[in-house]
């Protein structure tokens, strides 16, 4: 396992992760994201040419998604006090924890642990209260640990209170394409069986049976289920939030040279297939199309706000497993 550390500006960190077996990252302080992953040389999300693209764009590619991933209502009770976020443009909710102003979008503390086994990069940060609205204050660390001995990677989660209750929800906002011009031809399975109920902002109010353009049980390819949705669903893609039907939650995403397998103690799962062709510019190719990538974003169901509320004296802790294997 080899590592190095690049200082960008206004203190920014790359930290280079290499396993010596076929996993390559380079992590960013700034969002405490994964800016490049690569597989047996090969990219296996999509990376930002520019390391400023990947700082300010606001799709939020490859950084940790909080302190509330999704879309939460602005105004509500938290344990029977009133809340109120500063929301999106026009809308009735916050996404990602205040957008720009999230912690997606500021300069994590960061420190690196290395065992016979393992190599820890440990982020942290400690919100403000009333930070976009959201009350109290946060200390969270984001720890992705890489093993030496295999192609995986596992991001631990972790975040404590000393306020009487905060909303936390944490995730991580890779978009996933193994080196291809689109993702047309991949295969998902996942372990689902409800997928949630939207308004046409996609603010979440229920939760149903998962219909069959959706179902993804048993492996099936994106081409026709993509096909169908692009003329059907008023998204024009797939944006939805998927519950897992048991825990740990699974995922599986290949094609011919790759197979990925997610494992996480995760409640539920957002998909989100890139559709919207923001002009920005690649590392790996300038001929991306529709469906240029896919983000698979494990995370706690926002519909109960049980499940996202952290009191203090209590530890908030999810993780995400990503396994690599070539076909």
């Amino acid at each position: 396992m080899k590592y190095s550390i690049e200082t960008y500006k206004d203190n920014i960190a790359l930290i280079n992760v290499d396993n010596e077996k076929g996993l390559k990252a380079t992590l960013v302080s700034f969002g405490a994201g994964v800016y490049e992953l690569s597989f047996n040389d090969h990219p296996v999300i999509l990376t930002l040419k520019e390391i400023d693209d990947y700082l300010y764009s606001s799709q939020y590619y490859g950084k940790t998604l909080g302190t509330v991933a999704g879309r939460l209502k602005k105004d509500g009770l938290i344990d029977g006090n009133e809340y109120h976020l500063i929301p999106e443009s026009g809308q009735n909710f916050a996404l990602h924890g205040g957008m720009l102003k999230s912690i997606s979008y500021k300069n994590w503390d960061y420190k690196i642990k290395e065992s016979n086994k393992k190599l820890d990069v440990i982020f942290s940060i400690t919100t403000r209260n009333n930070e976009g609205g959201y009350p109290g204050k946060v200390r969270i660390y984001v720890t992705y640990s890489f093993l030496k001995d295999k192609d995986e990677f596992k991001i631990f989660y972790k975040a404590t209170t000393p306020s009487d209750a905060v909303f936390c929800n944490l995730s991580n906002h890779m978009y996933f394409n193994f080196d291809t011009h689109d993702i047309s031809d991949y295969y998902l399975k996942m372990n689902v069986d409800q997928v949630a109920i939207t308004e046409p902002n996609l603010l979440i109010i229920d939760k149903e049976k998962v219909p069959t353009h959706l179902d993804f049980n048993k492996a099936a390819k994106l081409n026709k289920r993509m096909d169908y949705i692009e003329k059907h669903d008023f998204k024009k893609t797939i944006d939805d939030t998927f519950i897992f039907s048991s825990m740990p939650g699974k995922i599986t995403l290949q094609n011919a040279d790759v197979k990925l397998d997610i494992t996480t103690d995760c409640s539920s799962l957002n998909i989100y297939v890139d559709n919207s062709l923001t002009p920005i510019n690649f590392k790996a190719h300038d001929d991306y199309s529709l469906r240029r990538g896919i983000a698979l974003e494990p995370q706690r169901f926002i519909l109960n706000k049980d499940e996202i509320i952290l009191h203090k004296g209590e530890v908030y802790k999810n993780y995400i497993d990503y396994k690599f294997k070539a076909r």
